[in-house]
């Protein structure tokens, strides 16, 4: 059970048997890294093994080096626009290949929308959202790193003049009832949004935001979201919970919303016959 993303010279492999080593992984995957450097220019990258942390719950993620050592920090282009990417951190890579189709629908719909992207990581989704012409795009998330990536995303293309990319470090929860508040107490002063993009993490934990389990919290933001939304809003949710019961996500966004359609993952990101969806991506209109 592997996964491997290639960023123009450089590849990410990760290896998901929560009881392997690196040493195991590597010579597992050897046949697999070898005809990348032959056949499609791959000259090194990262291995990536999350095992059973013994002393707590959650993973422990290991990052090994095969081939050449890539570059601490390096751009790579999707549709026209650079994103930043860094092999060597412990968490992600800094862009999710796996929503490359939905960024560019969202840069397609983006046109003088209103737009929020609620854990918005390194805010590819954003640079989509702005580079696509929205008004303004609002990045949210707690991890002040992944938003000053993004904010270096945004300047590399050239989109950081005029302040419509803004950089809300939050925990989204707090954000969505913040506004929420706002909205009912200044009601005429409540800007509704017209597209808010949802892609929170399956479970997470952390002094300021405390923890984070996807299914106990999808269905309300899903109503978080739903009631910042402007008549006829669009969202996109992406849920990664790839042990979860995806009947039961869908249909809590359909309690909420009257249109929810499914979002196809890229070709090269097939949906195998006896494993789980890697992400689930819902396109949701109020």
């Amino acid at each position: 059970p592997a996964a491997v993303d290639v960023y123009g010279p450089w590849a990410d492999a990760v290896w998901f048997d929560e009881d392997a080593d690196p040493e195991a992984a590597r010579a597992a995957l050897g046949p697999v890294l070898d005809r990348l450097a032959r056949d499609h220019g791959v000259r090194g990258g990262t291995l990536r093994t999350h095992r059973r942390n013994p002393h707590r719950r959650g993973l422990v993620t290991e990052v090994t080096v095969f081939g050449e050592p890539p570059p601490a920090r390096f751009a790579v282009r999707e549709h026209g626009l650079a994103y930043e990417i860094s092999l060597t951190e412990t968490q992600h890579t800094g862009l999710f290949l796996d929503q490359r189709d939905a960024r560019r629908r969202v840069q397609l719909l983006a046109a003088g929308l209103r737009v929020a992207n609620l854990f918005s990581y390194t805010c590819s989704f954003s640079v989509a959202a702005v580079a696509g012409g929205a008004e303004v795009a609002f990045s949210v998330d707690l991890a002040k790193a992944a938003l000053e990536t993004g904010k270096r995303n945004f300047a590399a293309n050239g989109l950081e003049a005029g302040g419509r990319g803004k950089f809300v470090r939050e925990d989204v929860r707090r954000w969505l009832e913040r506004q929420l508040r706002r909205k009912g107490e200044r009601p005429a002063d409540h800007a509704p949004l017209d597209l808010v993009v949802c892609d929170p993490p399956v479970f997470a934990s952390s002094r300021e935001g405390g923890r984070f389990q996807v299914e106990q919290e999808w269905a309300a933001m899903a109503g978080g979201v739903a009631a910042l939304l402007g008549p006829g809003g669009r969202a996109v949710f992406a849920n990664n919970h790839r042990g979860g019961d995806h009947v039961r996500y869908r249909r809590e966004l359909e309690a909420v919303f009257p249109r929810v359609a499914e979002w196809s993952p890229p070709l090269d990101f097939p949906r195998g016959d006896d494993a789980p969806q890697h992400v689930r991506t819902f396109h949701v209109q109020a």
